[in-house]
C-alpha cells in the first residue's frame, strides 16, 4: 500500500505544476521539464519517508520475506505437494543397483600404451 500511495503523491506532484504551465500558455515540453524538475526537487527533499517506506514493501515481496501469493494459492500448492509426497511414498522409484562401471581399484586398472607398442615402464 505504501508504494500506491507513494505512486500517487508523486503522480500529483507533476500533474499539477504541468496543468499550470499548460493553462500559462507554456509548451508542452517546457511544461513537462518544469514539472518534473518541482516534482523531483518536492520529492527529494520532502518524501523520504515515504520513498523508503515503498522501498521496503518492494523490497519484501521480491525478496521473499513477504507472500505474494493469496492464501487460496498458498492452500491450492500445500495440497498439490501432499499429494505428490503420497504418491511418491506409494512408488519409491527405480531402485539403484551396484556401480556398473570399471572398478575403483587401482591395482586392476591399465596402463596407457605409448605409440611403439611399448608401456610407460619401458619394454619388456
Amino acid at each position: 500500500m505504501a508504494s500506491l500511495k507513494y505512486f500517487l503523491i508523486r503522480t500529483v506532484l507533476f500533474v499539477v505544476p504541468f496543468a499550470v504551465c499548460m493553462a500559462l500558455g507554456v509548451g508542452p515540453i517546457f511544461s513537462a521539464v518544469f514539472a518534473v524538475l518541482i516534482a523531483f526537487g518536492i520529492n527529494y527533499l520532502f518524501l523520504y519517508k515515504q520513498r523508503d517506506a515503498a522501498a521496503a514493501e518492494v523490497r519484501d515481496v521480491f525478496g521473499g520475506r513477504k507472500q505474494a501469493r493469496t492464501k487460496r494459492e498458498v492452500e491450492d500448492a500445500a495440497a498439490e505437494d501432499a499429494a505428490d509426497e503420497a504418491l511418491r511414498a506409494q512408488d519409491p522409484g527405480p531402485q539403484t543397483r551396484g556401480h556398473d562401471g570399471p572398478s575403483s581399484d587401482t591395482s586392476e586398472r591399465r596402463r596407457p600404451r605409448t605409440d611403439d607398442g611399448d608401456d610407460e615402464q619401458g619394454p619388456r
